[in-house]
């Protein structure tokens, strides 16, 4: 019965994630493990189902059945560690306004692309636009017409640091390779501890290196 109930609300989980998906793919990660199982299966997940699919038709033998129940309980741990890993949550920050020379980067398809990738690596996006950025344009009005921003920070500030997002319960500081080479959005701290995220322009997002390690290579 317990594992009928762990079964229906991984479905319902799994469900609401591919329904709610911004309908990009989520880029490649490399260097860091960034996997979740709320809409494809994983290791534990593939491990679980085995389990359950030996263990039931075991079960449904009368010279095996003790067997069969004996798999069936031992997928239990993996049904709860499945459902664990899809409703871990992930909070990603991305930085949107001044570009090289103070002027505001035009907001257009790939912007909205960047976005709809940064909001697939986690389960909450967070738009940070800074005091001059929201007086240029329509900066605040783009961001909160697009579907996968959850919440939009104004005044944010130019530099982020772990400070402003321990207080924003933040995990994770994405950018474009672009960004990483015309600003410097974050402290030295904030990335020597590996919660800033570049996405290349192969599609591979990773850690970014810290300044002195850059310097000396």
């Amino acid at each position: 019965f317990f594992l009928v109930l762990t079964e229906t609300a991984s479905a319902c989980i799994r469900f609401r994630a591919f329904f709610t998906s911004t309908g990009v793919a989520s880029p490649k990660t490399e260097g860091f493990d960034f996997s979740t199982s709320a809409v494809k299966a994983d290791h534990v997940g593939k491990a679980k189902q085995t389990f359950e699919m030996v263990g039931t038709a075991l079960f449904m033998m009368s010279w095996t059945r003790f067997l069969g129940l004996l798999l069936l309980m031992l997928a239990m741990p993996l049904a709860y560690e499945s459902v664990r890993r899809k409703i871990k949550k992930r909070v990603i920050y991305v930085y949107h306004g001044a570009q090289e020379g103070g002027t505001a980067g035009p907001f257009d398809h790939k912007v909205m692309k960047f976005w709809m990738q940064a909001k697939g690596m986690g389960s909450k996006l967070i738009v940070g636009i800074t005091a001059e950025d929201a007086k240029v344009g329509d900066n605040i009005f783009n961001a909160c017409a697009c579907s996968m921003v959850d919440e939009i920070i104004v005044e944010a500030p130019k530099k982020a640091d772990l400070m402003f997002l321990e207080r924003r319960q933040i995990d994770f500081v994405l950018m474009t390779e672009g960004q990483q080479l015309k600003t410097d959005l974050t402290t030295e701290e904030v990335i020597q501890m590996k919660r800033v995220l570049v996405l290349g322009k192969d599609g591979i997002v990773r850690p970014a290196a810290a300044k002195n390690a850059t310097k000396s290579e």
